[in-house]
């Protein structure tokens, strides 16, 4: 089914492709069909640097730079430099960012992106320094400074990075909407971001800024705002704003201004004259812009410290160890054993070079949940832990989607989070909430769950443990399994054993080669590819079954239910 997806999909794509090539041998003509096709890709109001790499492909502009490249060149630039600081990371070799990292970088310039083509800024020359709106945009600007250090403090991180793509958005195009660059300017306008730095005055609106040019605009700007001018302007956009004569225009095919006096544009937004009519300058333009977006993270990252900053962009920090636990008087063992594993994880974490990570933990009962003990200090976390006692009891359902979704709310995304319980659902009608919420911050939940070895009947009492029936666990089946995480079933006796599986989850750089579900009482065949960039394979198989065969690439094969093997270490 795959395969036959994929070329029903590659064959449409072969199409368009020969269909440019030979539109490439034939006239001008033609050429011209395919920048108007291209030009259909772009957003309506296309301004700024170019938001990303389909905006080089669709201007044929390959050199140019873009919103997203100058801003995650920047935040990798910084962070290194951060992480080399610190007193475990001298040696570039060592650094290593993970998988978060770009995550959270790609959020920041996704977030820079799309302020060309969300309706809500799009058009607004505020987020863009457009149309002489300078004393709005810097307004904008520092607005948009003290909500990110706010949400930095408050740990509301994905708050943050969306608000410093756009901060950095409205930042990067003064320097490719302005006359900063043709002024001669060679640093960065400070006065944007800091009121207590010099500003230049802007043009007032009965002063022409710009001459008309046709098919070079390179003296358009008049003398007076050019080399040592000490007046500041910006192109007008679009029709959200009428131009007064004289005025300059942002320039470029997708501005209507263009046509009003003064006649064509000062953008720099990129090398190509069809979009940009001062291409010739983006160069120089980008620089000031790279430089400006790396002073901002300077900044912030000795605002709110090193650490919050590292935070902030999901820095090779240990995954978060995130316990939900049932607190009732049959779970003794089972706080017992999380207190073990913990400490294992905790100690094993000091002798290694990653950050601690974070530690969250949520207890439940009934009726009730909570709170969240979220801590950096592992000591503290673990005196959370001890802390807890297991009393009380009563009928079998608790608060456990509850208490799962509090910890959701509060875990970072790619989060691992494990729940230990013996009892059934009480609030089955927040399964829809915990279930978006793990998809939405792409969190994995596992369930411990222990039962006796002996049947009885009736209603099970917390005081008394019976075997559970899996149909009771329907809803924490369904969780792991669209989560991917895991639906465990143990006894008291081996819950600590069987709790290895949240040290092995939560280890640095673990990626899952395949998670699949098998249907009972058929025999299925799996396989995974691994490479030379794997140092260690951890298999976890649960349920019952009556046969397992590990087969290697040289056909090697161990039954997994045997003790001795020349392919697997075994761990019942």
């Amino acid at each position: 089914m795959v395969r036959g997806r994929k070329r029903r999909d590659l064959r449409p794509l072969w199409c368009i492709m020969s269909q440019a090539r030979e539109s490439s041998e034939g006239s001008q003509r033609s050429l011209s069909w395919l920048i108007l096709v291209c030009l259909l890709f772009l957003p309506s109001s296309c301004e700024g640097f170019l938001p990303n790499v389909l905006s080089q492909m669709v201007t044929l502009s390959w050199d140019s730079l873009t919103h997203q490249y100058i801003t995650e060149r920047a935040i990798l630039d910084v962070t290194v430099e951060v992480l080399r600081r610190t007193t475990k990371h001298q040696e570039e070799g060592k650094i290593q960012l993970g998988r978060s990292f770009w995550r959270a970088v790609r959020e920041v310039g996704n977030s820079n992106a799309n302020m060309d083509s969300l309706k809500s800024t799009r058009a607004d020359p505020v987020y863009h320094f457009d149309s002489e709106q300078v004393d709005g945009s810097i307004l904008m600007l520092r607005q948009l400074w003290t909500q990110v250090v706010l949400s930095v403090r408050v740990k509301e991180y994905k708050s943050a990075r969306y608000r410093l793509g756009q901060l950095f958005h409205i930042l990067q195009d003064f320097y490719s909407h302005s006359n900063w660059v043709e002024m001669g300017k060679k640093s960065v306008y400070l006065h944007l971001l800091h009121p207590e730095e010099p500003a230049v005055p802007l043009a007032k609106e009965n002063i022409p800024t710009c001459r008309d040019c046709f098919t070079s605009c390179r003296h358009n700007l008049l003398p007076t705002m050019m080399r040592n001018s000490q007046l500041l302007t910006t192109g007008y956009f679009g029709k959200a704003h009428s131009k007064p004569k004289g005025k300059c225009s942002h320039g470029g095919i997708v501005d209507s201004s263009r046509h009003q006096s003064a006649r064509g544009g000062i953008n720099k937004d990129s090398t190509s004259p069809l979009f940009s009519p001062h291409h010739y300058l983006h160069k120089e333009a980008a620089s000031l812009a790279t430089e400006a977006t790396l002073t901002v993270l300077k900044d912030l990252r000795d605002t709110v410290g090193p650490k919050a900053f590292l935070k902030l962009f999901m820095v090779k920090e240990a995954p978060a160890l995130v316990f939900v636990m049932d607190t009732t008087g049959s779970m003794f063992e089972e706080i017992t054993a999380a207190r073990l594993r913990a400490h294992s994880i905790i100690q094993s974490r000091a002798n290694h070079t990653e950050h601690p990570g974070t530690f969250l933990l949520v207890p439940f009962h009934d009726p009730g949940f909570g709170p969240v003990y979220e801590d950096d200090d592992p000591q503290q976390f673990m005196q959370h832990l001890e802390d807890l006692v297991a009393l009380g009891g009563g009928d079998e359902p608790e608060m456990c989607l509850s208490a799962i979704l509090l910890a959701l709310t509060h875990s970072p995304p790619l989060s691992e989070i494990f729940v230990f319980t013996d009892a059934s659902a009480k609030d089955a009608y927040l399964y829809d909430a915990v279930k978006a919420l793990a998809l939405e911050k792409q969190c994995k939940i596992t369930f411990l769950l222990t039962e006796d070895p002996s049947h009885t009947t009736g209603k099970r009492k917390r005081r008394s443990k019976e075997l559970l029936s899996p149909d009771l666990f329907s809803l924490y089946s369904s969780l792991s399994s669209l989560s991917g995480g895991l639906m465990v079933y143990t006894t008291d006796s081996d819950i600590y054993k069987v709790s290895t599986i949240v040290e092995d989850n939560i280890a640095a750089d673990k990626v899952t080669l395949l998670h699949v579900e098998s249907p009972q009482e058929l025999m299925s065949k799996h396989s995974f590819r691994v490479d030379s960039s794997v140092k260690n394979i951890i298999l976890h198989i649960t349920g019952s079954m009556t046969e397992c065969i590990l087969t290697s690439p040289s056909a090697q094969s161990q039954s997994l239910l045997s003790e001795h093997g020349s392919l697997a270490e075994l761990q019942h």
